[in-house]
């Protein structure tokens, strides 16, 4: 399975890319080979109950979710499953569902907005998917085989297979988003944009000349 070094580099790539259109899951093509008919409500979630967003000047000061978050119990488990598998805990790094991931995908995927609502199905559809094709629900898999799934799709996602690429993608993408905006994942990347300073002593020499200054 890929090393933090090249999620990261996975990381620069989504966001790269982050602009790309989301193409809803097509949900035959997503239970191709499951006996089930359409997806069970409790595979989806509850759907979105229309509440509202924060708005054009949201309370930076006093951060709050407006609205109800929908993933049940097994579904955020499952997703920490995967999730731990895209981001392990690997030295002093932790791993994701160690840095609530898993309750930010739930956050994602409740917002009421079109990007959001879209990935809401695409996650869900593709989990749904995955449901069907494995010998056992994923909210009960062990390290060992969330990582042979994983595996798999990985596989599936990179022969171009759909609707495994989209769900790959867009899983992969929004965990990255999750685990690098958390304090630990600023900190791994090297930014330092957030931190404050007492005084200015302009930009450094490396920089200056650079520019030829």
């Amino acid at each position: 399975m890929p090393d933090r070094r090249e999620t990261l580099a996975w990381l620069l790539r989504a966001l790269a890319l982050s602009a790309a259109p989301v193409v809803h899951v097509d949900s035959a093509s997503a239970r191709q080979g499951c006996a089930a008919a359409p997806a069970k409500p409790d595979q989806i979630g509850a759907a979105w109950r229309g509440d509202r967003g924060y708005g054009r000047d949201p309370d930076l000061l006093h951060p709050q979710v407006t609205w109800a978050l929908t993933l049940t119990a097994q579904q955020k488990t499952a997703i920490a499953r995967l999730a731990d598998v895209f981001l392990p805990e690997e030295g002093s790094s932790p791993s994701a569902s160690a840095v609530a991931v898993p309750e930010f995908i739930d956050e994602w995927v409740s917002a009421p907005y079109p990007q959001q609502q879209q990935d809401r199905v695409v996650l869900l559809e593709g989990m749904a998917a995955l449901e069907c094709a494995g010998n056992a629900p994923l909210h009960t898999l062990n390290a060992s085989q969330a990582q042979i799934l994983v595996a798999g799709l990985h596989a599936r996602a990179a022969e171009g297979k759909e609707p495994e690429a989209r769900f790959f993608a867009r899983f992969r993408h929004i965990c990255l988003i999750g685990y690098y905006t958390t304090p630990v994942g600023v900190a791994e990347l090297g930014y330092v944009g957030y931190q404050p300073s007492a005084r200015f002593a302009g930009p450094p020499p490396e920089v200056l000349a650079k520019l030829g200054l």
